[in-house]
């Protein structure tokens, strides 16, 4: 190591000349001149404040100081020689990126994520320009900082506050940074163009700017979501912190409205707070807007989470859809009609232009004019101009022309007109519009049909082929089946690593009618809850391996359908099918931390257990909920644990009684209730040794479990701790699972004596570059708040800062409500002895306000 480079904490100042390729094109001696010029300047900037020039390529120079006010007092002084410089060629104009991280350094050079950010800030800003990150400005003593808010830089996944140096002699540069923007909402791409409703979007947009709640009411099919979506898209450049929608069709519990509205930002509730607590203090201080769509059927509870949004988050506006009032004050309720049709111009009428569009994708060129012209007419008007309608009905021009379509038309809606002189009622208008589309499919179509509605939020094709198939619909015959269902646009597709379909829901509901009258609803609710039943239980071992990663998005994606088949085990009485369920999904519950929710599944499928249930499932059970509960630190864990050991000492198995033993220790440990807890983890951890047989899980992944469980829960005084720990880490090695290989590397240094803290510092530091290879926030989070704790103890305040910065709102996005009051703990005591400005002193601010709100100050206290 070369011996006067700064080491740990590093401030890296990147330069770059504006436009030097057009320089070197327009006069080559002339750049030469200036660029020595300017080579001379930078480096006596750098070397009158300790700085190290450790590359340069071309005319940008990276350089590494010790300190960030270092960093901002050379840049500031390179800037204003470079003002003031009589130049020999053109004058050049520099932008300059500061940030501050940790950093690897080989043989004088530097290596890692804090270069990549620094660089992408200098590549954002302008001539004349010095951009600092959040990090660098909360070092900065001495400099005076404009805040320009947060930016996407490219190539990197998370947004960085962007912060300008000031100064007179600097000039104002006006121009906007080069920055993405970056996703700030989640709208979904359109397919298909937006057609007509001009005046609705000004009417919507109008609301918006002086209404904090703007409702879309109107029957299904009339578009409102699509509506909401496209005023949601003009609206974005108005809102600092964007416009995100959630769905709410696949909810079907109102109680979980909140919990869908906090799953746009992955926010969960943690121990002793709620979802809406969580939601509203995520919300409290953003200028965004919310499209909540589909409220319809779970009113009750979408008016109640809405209503607390906007008494609770002044700056949020929410735009919602649903089919009736929400009842919420001060809500401004615009009606979402049909398409018109003018009757002077017909031809050039929303509901004629979108029909012409829509056709036109399934026939190339369509341009109906004369008598072609007429029956779209026709057929738009038949239709009411409803375009839900109007998309199925064009769908049929692939194979029908529009007279023939118009004509068959008439003849579906005649039963339904009442009068010649009456207009048909738009829903009854959407209804039979579909029953017409439904009516056009051949028996086993129908049957498809139909059988699909009892999907929650998609499926892909294997679990389409386990729902539909039975003697009227062959297994081969269901791809070609939803081919069809697709062309009829009665279904869409998306294309991933795998094809998903899904219905739109007023299609969904239409089929779900047709399910129940066929009487054929519970046998398909059956084979539904038997596939999700069997992906569960396939996912027990793959969420254990190499491929969890895999797993756990797949799983994602149909959670939906899982959460479904879980119910109807319940209701159907499968109680032991249900628990089983659940168990298998004990690791996916964790990686994404859905801990709590598995611990009502759980408690639920127990207290409908009947008498001669499987007292090892009901052991199985409680073992689940006891660790579950420990790692958030759930006292309600304990009492559920209790009654395992209970159950399990009733059987006379050794084996279910240790492991009882090891669930209700760790469940009391964790809820600090004294010393018991660590005589049960020695009794379950005796027991094991005497009767070591792996009965739930693969062998040797249930035994690395047990090592990690008897390593974390006995007490600091036991010789024996560490061997556990090794034990557990060569096995999750050898056997893949990388994310039970971090949480045994973090536990190590959460509880490693002091003889062994360098050993639990390396596994730390591993577990963090694992995190940061795979996507396991939770426990990246829980090692940061270990590192910054690490670095306070050892008074580098700085370093601390950072790391216990990036952990917060890690630990916040998944729930972790006492880590994170640990970690903003440690942050507030390190940024007041460090007497940080500027972006310190707000985040302190920040961190006290949530500390209060959280009783993270007093009760919480013991943690800090």
């Amino acid at each position: 190591m070369t011996a006067d480079l700064p080491t740990g904490t590093v401030s890296f100042l990147f330069t770059d000349v504006e436009g030097s390729t057009r320089l070197w094109e327009a006069d080559h001696d002339a750049m030469a001149a200036s660029l020595s010029l300017h080579d001379d300047l930078l480096r006596d900037a750098i070397a009158a404040h300790d700085g190290h020039v450790f590359s340069t390529a071309g005319d940008a120079f990276s350089v590494a100081f010790a300190s960030a006010d270092d960093a901002v007092a050379a840049a500031l002084a390179a800037q204003l020689a470079l003002a003031a410089a009589d130049w020999p060629g053109p004058a050049l104009r520099v932008r300059m990126g500061i940030h501050t991280g940790t950093a690897d350094e080989r043989n004088g050079d530097y290596f890692g994520p804090a270069l990549n950010r620094a660089a992408r800030l200098m590549s954002a800003g302008h001539g004349g320009q010095v951009l600092l990150s959040a990090v660098a400005a909360g070092l900065a003593t001495d400099a005076a900082l404009r805040d320009l808010g947060r930016h996407h830089l490219k190539d990197l996944a998370e947004p960085e506050q962007v912060f300008e140096l000031r100064h007179p002699g600097l000039e104002e540069v006006a121009r906007p940074l080069r920055t993405s923007g970056g996703p700030r909402h989640n709208l979904p791409e359109p397919l298909t163009s937006f057609v007509g409703r001009r005046q609705e979007l000004d009417d919507i947009g109008e609301a918006l700017d002086r209404h904090r709640l703007v409702l879309l009411t109107g029957v299904g099919g009339t578009g409102k979501t699509r509506l909401a979506v496209e005023a949601g898209r003009l609206a974005a450049e108005g809102r600092p912190d964007g416009v995100w929608l959630v769905e709410l069709a696949p909810v079907t519990d109102p109680d979980q409205v909140m919990a869908a509205i906090g799953s746009i930002w992955g926010l969960r509730p943690g121990e002793a707070t709620s979802i809406e607590e969580v939601v509203v203090d995520h919300l409290a201080d953003r200028d965004l807007l919310l499209i909540v769509d589909n409220c319809e059927h779970v009113l009750g509870g979408a008016a109640a989470a809405i209503r607390r949004i906007i008494e609770a988050a002044g700056e949020v506006t929410i735009l919602a859809t649903s089919r009736e009032s929400l009842g919420v004050p001060g809500e401004v309720n615009l009606h979402v009609s049909s398409l018109a049709i003018d009757p002077d111009d017909p031809a050039h009428s929303d509901a004629v232009l979108l029909f012409t569009d829509r056709a036109g994708a399934v026939r190339p060129g369509f341009d109906p004019t004369g008598p072609e012209l007429e029956a779209v007419v026709r057929i738009c008007r038949r239709i009411d101009g409803i375009p839900l309608g109007l998309e199925l009905a064009a769908a049929r021009l692939r194979s029908m022309t529009p007279a023939d379509l118009a004509d068959r038309l008439d003849e579906s809606f005649r039963i339904l007109s009442g009068s010649a002189k009456t207009a048909l009622p738009r829903q009854r208008t959407l209804q039979t519009t579909i029953d017409w589309s439904h009516d056009l499919l051949d028996p086993a179509e129908q049957a498809v049909f139909r059988r699909l509605a009892m999907f929650v939020g998609g499926f892909d094709l294997s679990a389409a082929e386990a729902v539909c198939v039975d003697d009227e619909v062959e297994d081969w015959a269901v791809i070609d089946h939803l081919d069809s269902l697709v062309d009829k646009s009665l279904l869409t597709v998306s294309h991933g690593e795998h094809a998903r379909f899904r219905m739109l829901e007023p299609i969904r509901q239409y089929a779900q009618e047709r399910l129940h009258q066929s009487g054929e609803s519970l046998a398909v609710l059956r084979r539904h809850a038997d596939h999700y039943r069997g992906v569960a239980a396939t996912a027990s071992s793959g969420t254990r391996g190499p491929d969890q990663m895999d797993w756990d998005r797949r799983l994602d994606t149909d959670l939906d359908n899982l959460r479904r088949a879980l119910r109807t085990l319940l209701e159907r009485d499968e109680v032991a099918d249900h628990l089983a369920m659940a168990i298998d999904l004990y690791q996916y519950w964790m990686h994404v931390s859905l801990h709590v929710e598995a611990m009502e599944t759980l408690r639920a499928g127990i207290a409908a257990a009947p008498e001669d249930v499987d007292p090892a499932l009901l052991v199985q059970a409680y073992f689940v909920i006891g660790v579950l509960g420990a790692e958030i630190t759930d006292p309600k864990a304990v009492d559920p644990a209790r009654a395992g050991l209970a159950i399990a000492e009733s059987t006379g198995s050794a084996a279910l009684v240790a492991r009882a033993h090891l669930a209700l220790g760790a469940a009391i440990v964790h809820a600090s209730l004294g010393p018991e807890g660590y005589e049960h983890i020695r009794a379950g951890r005796d027991l094991l040794a005497q009767h070591p047989a792996g009965l739930w899980w693969e062998p040797a992944w249930e035994r690395a479990h047990l090592e990690f469980l008897i390593g974390s829960y006995l007490s600091n005084d036991d010789p024996g701790r560490r061997e556990h720990f090794e034990r557990s880490i060569a096995d999750f090695e050898r056997l893949g699972d990388r994310a039970m290989l971090v949480a045994t590397l973090v536990e190590t240094f959460q509880v490693a004596p002091a003889g062994e803290a360098a050993w639990a510092e390396a596994n730390l530091r591993r577990a963090l570059g694992i995190c940061r290879d795979i996507h396991l926030p939770y426990w990246e989070g829980h090692a940061l708040k270990w590192l910054g704790w690490l670095h306070k103890n050892r008074g580098d305040r700085a370093e601390a800062i950072e790391a216990l910065a990036l952990a917060l709102p890690m630990l916040e996005d998944a729930g972790d409500h006492a880590c994170w009051i640990n970690a903003a703990n440690h942050l507030i005591e390190c940024e007041t002895r460090e007497g940080v400005q500027g972006m310190g002193r707000a985040r302190l601010r920040l961190a006290i306000d949530r500390l209060q709100g959280l009783g993270g100050i007093g009760d919480w206290a013991f943690l800090a």
